[in-house]
């Protein structure tokens, strides 16, 4: 029951996130959910639960639901008159976020955090939620609890250093107001953990997150954008920091069982 008050108060808090009103009209459209796109979206989906379960399936196109419509919803309060919620956000495969770039390295860091952050809440109540339901309806416990498992491994995912992941856009901003290189160290450091772990647990998933590391250094394209200063990166890296914690440690079981 504390776990359950302590998420319904981190909601209460969280309130501002979503009902703060918009500084501009717009509108935000759907992208993807053609042909195409709902059978890459059912094979990646089918990928994702014969390598867990049907369950963290669910979880998973929730995950990316609720990440699209955070993301989109940021660009929107940022004051871009177009967004996108893309069924398959995957470069060359889905149509940009917005139309217009980022004038400034606190505004892409803020799109790229807000959706990581609003999934915190309902991970939260879901993990609330479950040891409430689990004697009275175990089933729906479960589901709540995959969910919450989901959500926490599917945004840890996003906020790793690697181009184009939401985590790469915010180290770059950080990296360029303290060290240009920064993000590229961090990169490579993190693509040689999971290549190691990759070839010690003999782990395809290890091996993956290795290859997006790899790809992630082809990204040369750099945005022309005001950088942040030294205070704001300060308050993006405590942010990122905080987030990127939270959601290991809500998806830990199962990024454990990937290894």
């Amino acid at each position: 029951m504390t776990l359950l008050l302590l998420a319904i108060a981190l909601g209460l808090f969280a309130l501002p996130l979503v009902t703060r009103p918009l500084t501009s009209e717009g509108r935000i459209h759907t992208s993807g959910f053609n042909g195409a796109g709902v059978a890459i979206g059912f094979l990646v989906t089918l990928s994702v639960s014969t390598l867990t379960s049907p369950l963290f399936g669910f979880g998973f196109v929730f995950a990316v639901m609720l990440h699209e419509l955070g993301s989109a919803y940021a660009c929107r309060i940022i004051g871009h008159e177009v967004a996108r919620v893309r069924l398959i956000p995957l470069p060359f495969l889905a149509a940009p976020r917005s139309d217009r770039p980022f004038g400034h390295a606190l505004e892409e860091s803020f799109a790229a955090l807000y959706a990581p952050a609003l999934a915190i809440v309902p991970m939260a109540l879901c993990f609330g939620l479950f040891p409430i339901l689990a004697p009275i309806a175990p089933m729906v416990a479960n589901l709540l609890q995959v969910t919450a498992i989901m959500l926490g491994t599917f945004n840890f995912i996003m906020l790793l250093p690697f181009l184009p992941f939401a985590g790469g856009r915010v180290m770059r901003a950080i990296s360029d107001a303290f060290w240009p290189r920064l993000g590229t160290t961090v990169t490579l450091f993190m693509t040689a953990a999971f290549a190691s772990a990759a070839l010690r647990d003999h782990s395809i998933a290890m091996g993956l997150l290795a290859a997006a590391g790899l790809q992630s250094l082809l990204h040369r394209r750099h945005p022309e954008q005001a950088p942040l200063n030294h205070n704001q990166a300060l308050l993006v890296m405590a942010c990122y920091t905080f987030a990127l914690t939270v959601h290991y440690l809500g998806g830990a079981w199962l990024l454990n069982g990937l290894r």
